[in-house]
């Protein structure tokens, strides 16, 4: 019977390894807005849902401040290793009073996009609803060729018809930065998915479960023990040049657009095969006894 034991506990060792090591690669997932908005009819799960997606495509303004970290202890009006940078954007950079506020601020298209009767449904995205987000907590330090963030918080909403206000859009999750910086043409921003807005409905769908995976809701899935889903931004990088800075300080504005995708490390199934086979290792290691 031992045995027995030590091979089942090699079994479970083997599997709940296997359900670390993850994947590295974006996930596809689609998003159920619990409403028939139109759309063809290739669907992921239904009418009230877009088809499946590889990621979504972004615009939106931002206005940031730089800060001079000075040249020994004397600020040199210079942009400079060391400067930092505070940037907000989205619906939480301007006044949001209808749809057409959203333009410049918002999810919009989804890849691949539908064309015609082709390609995945996108359930009349941007008709009468909308996704859209806001960030106003973006945090950065100045390397000598670009900015290194570190943190911040973006916020993904949702957006229909009669809305009027920043107040009313239901926020679904929250994408807490953690890492990312200039690659040279673009900025890419990463980190995991926090804060799902568990207390609000989109159409009677809880705002946790709008974005779905292959494994389940979004917050479903990050509720379980070890879960993340993550996520990777880029967006284009306009060049800094000519940084006006008054009495140390910078402000600069600016138009971008780009992507954003997400991870969903796997195989949740194997993992909780692996926990259960624990329990299987237990019983006979009681019945050894």
């Amino acid at each position: 019977m031992k045995k027995v034991v030590t091979n089942i506990t090699k079994v479970v060792t083997t599997l709940v390894a296997l359900s670390f090591a993850g994947t590295s690669a974006a996930d596809q997932f689609y998003i159920n807005v619990g409403q028939n908005f139109g759309g063809n009819a290739n669907t992921a799960a239904g009418s009230t849902t877009t088809g499946w997606l590889d990621q979504l495509s972004i615009v939106y303004k931002s206005t940031s401040t730089i800060t001079d970290a000075g040249s020994y202890g004397v600020a040199d009006e210079v942009l400079s290793a060391g400067d930092s940078i505070l940037s907000s954007g989205g619906v939480s950079n301007n006044t949001f009073t209808a749809f057409d506020d959203l333009g410049s601020n918002l999810i919009n298209n989804f890849e691949p996009s539908a064309i015609g009767s082709f390609g995945p449904s996108n359930n009349a995205l941007n008709g009468q609803w909308a996704l859209t987000f806001g960030f106003t907590d973006l945090v950065g330090t100045w390397n000598g060729f670009g900015f290194d963030y570190t943190s911040g918080t973006v916020s993904m909403y949702y957006y229909q018809d009669g809305m009027s206000t920043v107040g009313d859009l239901v926020r679904l999750f929250d994408l807490n930065v953690s890492s990312g910086g200039d690659t040279g043409n673009a900025t890419v921003l990463g980190g995991k998915l926090t804060n799902f807005g568990n207390t609000a409905a989109v159409n009677g769908v809880n705002a946790g479960d709008v974005f779905v995976t292959k494994l389940g809701t979004f917050e479903e899935y990050a509720s379980l023990p070890g879960n993340n889903v993550y996520f990777a931004a880029s967006q284009d990088t306009q060049p800094l040049t000519g940084v006006n800075f008054v009495n140390g300080v910078a402000t600069v504005s600016g138009s971008h657009n780009g992507s954003l995708n997400f991870q969903v490390p796997e195989p949740t199934s194997i993992a909780i095969l692996g926990l259960g086979l624990l329990g299987m290792a237990g019983a006979a290691r009681r019945k050894a006894n």
